[in-house]
């Protein structure tokens, strides 16, 4: 019987564990010692691998983790991590059984999941570890200001439960008027005080994400939560410090073929070429994160040169103009990364779909195997 593991898709996405590694050190150095990092690694490290990920950062300086789903933490520490993971989104009552079992610190909002997750720790003669969120003006999970004290209160009156962090997150960091930003902070400053007022312990208080890490120093609090920047991705076009893309996007020519002028390319003939000229056929389309709306605007690398994506993008395979070069089946194309001075990234595909760098890489799918270059010792 043949090997499945003969069955090596050629598209890939190399992930260098020395730039992750880079860029924890840069942020350790930007948040001085007596700030912990916390790594951000949902929705599978934005799509750069969260278990090889994770090993790397803590190895170099994070203190803490972050998910936002239990699924995806509870992956980690079956994996080995035994770091502290905080889970940042709303979670199930169906869930908290298994945040105390793998000692996940969860985050409360409302009473009902507080009592359940007291109930659940109490069942397993555990402590629950949990960290209030206050919507200080993003508008999604976390109580007011104003409703928050009555939280604060239960949870410190019910058994297996510790206040381990109160925290929020800024709406509008990555703006270079911070003025909704420092609106958000005299709000999250004023429950601090009410709750200092009240002699509440609070280990940690946070609400730094990578934007007001970088760009808003008074935030950093007890510790700062760094999701893309860790990843070598910038929240906007500033850059006060050098961050490493981690990630390289690549396949090879399926297949090439010289067409005549005048031959339509792809569904719904979107592309015409103007003169004759040579077709490569990469076998990788918008089913592995490769987003329709890239074609006829994107550019691939091949042979040492900018070529043009063009037709619309199908669910497999993707056509680029390659002209006149001596393209051959097998040839190494570079879809996000660089060659010599050439290069494209994540930012180059986020401004021709109008969104953001990460999620690009977010959209990576599970087809596209992720080789780590310089891989931490597992």
């Amino acid at each position: 019987m043949v090997s499945m593991s003969k069955l090596n898709r050629q598209v890939w996405a190399e992930v260098s564990l020395d730039n992750i590694a880079f860029n924890v050190q840069q942020f350790r150095e930007l948040i001085g010692p007596r700030c912990e990092l916390m790594a951000v690694v949902k929705a599978n490290a934005y799509g750069h691998g969260a278990l090889e990920t994770a090993y790397t950062m803590i190895a170099h300086g994070t203190n803490w983790l972050a998910t936002a789903l239990p699924e995806e933490a509870v992956r980690l520490r079956r994996g080995g991590i035994t770091a502290p993971i905080l889970v940042l989104g709303a979670v199930g009552a169906d869930e908290l059984d298994v945040c105390v079992a793998y000692d996940l610190a969860v985050t409360v909002f409302e009473p009902h999941i507080a009592r359940l997750l007291s109930k659940a720790a109490v069942a397993q003669q555990k402590t629950a570890k949990v960290h209030i969120k206050v919507d200080t003006g993003m508008g999604r999970l976390g109580l007011l200001p104003e409703d928050f004290a009555d939280l604060v209160a239960l949870v410190q009156s019910l058994p297996g439960l510790e206040i381990q962090g109160v925290f929020t997150h800024f709406a509008r960091a990555e703006e270079t008027d911070l003025g909704y930003t420092r609106w958000q902070w005299e709000r999250f400053s004023r429950v601090r005080e009410a709750l200092a007022a009240r002699g509440v312990a609070v280990p940690f208080y946070h609400a730094a994400n990578t934007a007001a890490t970088l760009f808003f120093p008074e935030s950093r609090l007890d510790l700062v939560r760094v999701g893309l920047g860790i990843y070598g991705m910038y929240p906007d076009a500033r850059r006060p410090i050098e961050l490493r893309p981690a990630l390289s996007l690549k396949t090879r020519v399926a297949f090439v073929k010289r067409v005549p002028a005048g031959s339509a390319v792809s569904y719904g003939g979107t592309f015409v070429t103007w003169k004759e000229t040579s077709l490569a056929v990469l076998p990788i389309g918008y089913a592995d994160g490769l987003l329709r709306g890239l074609g006829n605007k994107a550019h691939v690398i091949i042979r040492g040169h900018y070529c043009p994506i063009v037709g619309n993008i199908t669910m497999d395979h993707t056509m680029v103009d390659v002209g006149d070069l001596p393209v051959q089946i097998g040839d190494e194309v570079i879809l996000i990364g660089s060659d010599g001075d050439l290069a494209i990234t994540a930012d180059d595909w986020a401004r021709y779909l109008g969104t953001i760098n990460y999620e690009i890489t977010c959209m990576l799918s599970s087809r596209v195997e992720r080789v780590y270059i310089q891989p931490f010792n597992l």
